[in-house]
């Protein structure tokens, strides 16, 4: 069952937390955003770290020491439709004993869910679960060293910018479409192809968002609907400075993010920053773009390292930053917790990440997709049913009311109407999905270390280095890390 968590609440944030449901007022952030209280306007300083930054935009390792608050999913049904293929085959239930599955942290409650059914309806299955992790690195040396001493993996969890280490060196088999329900919607398959083929089917995928102090905006005479754009984000961030707050402006948080926030702002002008070969493209006028927007937004003010236990702590709890960055998955934990404290509290607004100037919607997607590594035939099948039934409507649902990741089941998102009834802000996202870019899949020897090496780089433009020596530098670095 999923969320069966046998260890006492208290340590855990309860996933229905108190002042979790506003009166019938409640509209879209933008038009009446939602008063926060100091608790409360946390925006999921809880939800665990690894989520976020090994979920998030990249594969980099996490710090996670929120882990043991991080909210606990429902219990919620894993099961397999009668699909050609998505079962094991009988020969093959019979003669697989046991199925090894890693995954980080944050994914614990969802293996339990899929442990429990497939040992259910194999009767003499173990489903061995390694999902302690705090970052993707991480999981690959795991699953690198379990390997080497035997055990090979099963099934695992593959972030979508280490598809080439999961599909080159972990040996991640090619999956067919047509194993998934017809309710899966498929719109979000090609974040998991990499060389041509679908090599982990999207289970979580998250999206860069702003939360900001909507009093303080107003105060300032700005105008929410001008965050679109880096230019009214900037703007923004000059009028809030000028109107005498005493708060710093604007603060996105570093850790893990900064390279996200590159290439999603580079993406809305139609330039990745890897190119067709594989090639970083690291000096084109949108990443130059991005890199002096990034850069003038450091010099706002110091930038947390950290987005959870600092940026958030900073945005929600000590009310020192206006505007600040967040993934979408850690929207829901906090507005639970967002109700009206009068004048304690303050209003809290979310929006999109911006693009740059011209440009449209087209972000780089975070977040994971469900690997099978086995080779041999018979685990294989039995790797695959584990999969399909991961990815059961009421397991995805249960999992987007822990964590807020655009779910990727249409019956899901009908089983969710009520949630997104209690949080409207999640809506706007929708329109996103069909926009969503696939992550930079870095290859070659060293390319699971790109993301750590690009997020350095842009963070040393955020805090002062010139921007154009600095990509031209990070060009060649990354360039060499991919050979």
């Amino acid at each position: 069952m999923l969320g069966n968590v046998s260890e006492p609440r208290p340590r855990h944030l309860d996933p229905r937390g108190p002042g979790t449901r506003l009166g019938p007022g409640t509209r879209r952030a933008g038009s009446s955003p939602r008063r926060a209280g100091p608790l409360g306007a946390l925006l999921a300083g809880t939800v665990t770290v690894g989520l976020l930054a090994g979920c998030g935009g990249g594969s980099g390792a996490a710090t996670d020491p929120a882990e043991s608050l991080r909210p606990t999913a429902r219990p919620a049904t894993a099961n397999v439709d009668d699909v050609a293929g998505a079962k094991a085959s009988p020969e093959c239930a019979a003669a697989v004993k046991t199925l090894r599955m890693f995954a980080l942290g944050s994914l614990n409650d969802a293996a339990k869910s899929g442990k429990a059914y497939m040992e259910k309806a194999h009767p003499g299955l173990t489903v061995e679960l390694t999902a302690d992790a705090t970052g993707y690195p991480q999981l690959v040396q795991q699953i690198s060293a379990d390997r080497a001493a035997g055990r090979p993996a099963d099934v695992a969890v593959a972030g979508f910018d280490l598809l080439p280490t999961f599909a080159d060196k972990l040996g991640a088999q090619p999956l067919s479409p047509r194993l998934l329900r017809a309710s899966y919607d498929q719109r979000f398959l090609p974040l998991g192809e990499y060389g041509g083929r679908l090599v982990a089917v999207p289970q979580q995928v998250s999206t860069l968002a702003l939360v900001y102090n909507a009093d303080v905006l107003a105060k300032a005479g700005v105008d929410p609907k001008t965050l679109g754009t880096t230019t009214g984000v900037l703007a923004a961030a000059e009028r809030i400075r000028n109107s005498g707050q005493q708060i710093q402006p604007i603060d996105l948080p570093t850790g893990g993010f900064a390279q996200w926030y590159l290439t999603t702002l580079a993406s809305s002008k139609n330039t990745p920053a890897m190119k067709a070969d594989g090639q970083p493209d690291l000096t084109s006028p949108a990443v130059r773009e991005a890199a002096a927007f990034l850069a003038k937004v450091g010099t706002y003010g110091t930038q947390s390292s950290d987005p959870t236990t600092q940026g958030l702590l900073r945005f929600g709890i000590r009310q020192e930053t206006a505007i600040s960055a967040v993934t979408l998955p850690s929207l829901a934990a906090g507005l639970r917790y967002v109700h009206d404290q009068g004048a304690q509290g303050f209003k809290v607004g979310v929006a999109p990440f911006p693009t740059l100037p011209g440009g449209t919607q087209h972000p780089v997607a975070g977040g994971n997709g469900l690997s099978v590594l086995s080779t041999d035939r018979c685990q294989r099948e039995m790797a695959t049913e584990l999969v399909v039934a991961l990815l059961a409507p009421d397991v995805i649902a249960a999992g987007t009311e822990a964590f807020s990741f655009l779910p990727v089941d249409t019956e899901a998102r009908r089983q969710l109407a009520p949630f997104y009834r209690e949080f409207p802000e999640l809506t706007q996202f929708d329109a996103l999905i069909p926009d969503l870019v696939q992550a930079p899949t870095w290859g070659g020897e060293r390319g699971g270390e790109v993301h750590d090496a690009l997020n350095d780089e842009v963070v040393a433009i955020m805090t002062g280095a010139d921007p154009g020596t600095t990509l031209t530098a990070a060009q060649r670095k990354i360039a060499t890390l991919v050979k």
